[in-house]
């Protein structure tokens, strides 16, 4: 496996998709790549960067999304107009990619349409498999996409990857596959073949209260913990003023489930808290969550966070065959940027400086993570997914 990496902050569109497709195939010694990762900003009209891409690279597969920012061994960023292109040769690695619309309307259906264009290919032999997913950040039922996946598969296959971004001023996210451009969309690619990865989840959030359960929910709305409104408990702990700002908690806060016997960070599984329902005083999170569940006010640390992603990062080279070899992918979340820092460098910055020189890595900043711990997939919150492929 050969890869190259171009980190582009070229404004123009299509003079940027042209540029990061001439210089990865220049450091590909002319070779032509066989698939194409593609991660950009939502400034960037994307059709105009992947026919930019398709000058230099006709017919080459590619696949990403839009993130509200951009990750790569080279740098990071959450400005409005940049992109990280990867490209991938191999002759041990296959590369399926796909893309379903109308993400919103049926994804549950959708995600068994998913498993049914992956059964044939999961079914012949391979020493190994690795799904990437990219959704729409602000549609996406997770719970409902993962459901229909898992119950039409009958072998388990892990997820990584994450829910796509914007720059928090637009409505739209956006999913690219090939020469297709959606919102409202999951894209995705799933690798296949002789070659090993290894997969680092960590979030360094701290609980800040006690275990409660919620004994009231609509779906993915908390009407009730222990009894009382869930805004209450939520005032409470954090203040009046804080809850009145929404902002405050969208940058700190989040809630903490249970998640025992996982050998996981701080015991917890990050929630995001997307939403306020003042009226009816509850609390609105990412995904559904059952009554009994076990949950805990928690908040960035952000010692906490650049501490265990070093850590992360080091286990994860630790345990590959040929870390100098291999290819680098980092889904972190858009409150692990500038919301928690100030800028967005900080957490990036501590895995490429684990990373060292000659590694190739590509990312985005996104608005939720998907990797499974312990052999189950799990949507994640205010998280970083460290993956290496060898």
């Amino acid at each position: 496996m050969r890869t190259a990496i171009c980190y582009s902050q070229i404004t123009e569109s299509f003079p940027a998709g042209e540029n990061a497709a001439r210089t990865v195939v220049a450091d590909l010694d002319g070779c032509s790549p066989d698939f194409l990762f593609l991660f950009a900003s939502v400034g960037h009209d994307i059709p105009e960067v992947m026919q930019g891409i398709q000058v230099i690279c006709p017919d080459i597969p590619l696949c990403g999304c839009s993130g509200s920012g951009i990750i790569s061994h080279e740098g990071c960023d959450e400005a409005t107009h940049s992109l990280v292109l990867m490209a991938i040769t191999s002759t041990r690695m296959r590369f399926h990619p796909f893309i379903f619309p109308n993400l919103a309307k049926e994804p549950e259906k959708i995600g068994t349409e998913i498993a049914e264009t992956l059964r044939p290919i999961i079914a012949e032999a391979a020493s190994n498999r690795l799904l990437f997913l990219f959704t729409d950040g602000l549609t996406v039922n997770v719970n409902a996409l993962f459901r229909g996946m898992e119950r039409s598969l009958e072998q388990h296959l892990d997820i990584v990857g994450g829910s796509a971004g914007n720059d928090f001023q637009g409505r739209d996210t956006y999913q690219f596959c090939n020469g297709l451009v959606f919102s409202d969309a999951v894209a995705g690619v799933l690798v296949s073949g002789d070659f090993n990865y290894r997969i680092g989840v960590t979030h360094g959030s701290k609980p800040v209260g006690l275990f409660r359960t919620i004994t009231r929910v609509e779906k993915n709305l908390i009407l009730e913990i222990d009894g009382l409104p869930a805004l209450d408990m939520l005032r409470d702990f954090i203040g009046e003023e804080r809850v009145r700002d929404f902002g405050h908690i969208l940058n700190l806060f989040e809630l903490g489930e249970q998640f025992a016997g996982q050998g996981y960070d701080e015991d917890i599984i990050n929630r995001a808290i997307i939403g306020l329902d003042r009226e009816r005083g509850g609390i609105r999170l990412a995904v559904e969550i059952a009554e009994g569940t076990r949950i805990r006010i928690t908040r960035r640390d952000m010692n906490l966070v650049l501490e265990r992603t070093a850590q992360m990062a080091r286990e994860l080279l630790g345990s590959m065959r040929h870390p100098a070899q291999a290819a680098y992918f980092y889904f972190n979340c858009s409150g692990r940027g500038s919301y928690l820092f100030g800028e967005p460098e900080p957490d990036v910055d501590v895995l490429r400086s684990e990373l060292g020189e000659g590694r190739n890595m590509i990312g985005f900043f996104t608005f939720g993570e998907f990797a499974p711990v312990r052999g189950r997939n799990y949507f994640h919150n205010y998280t970083g997914i460290f993956i290496g492929i060898e």
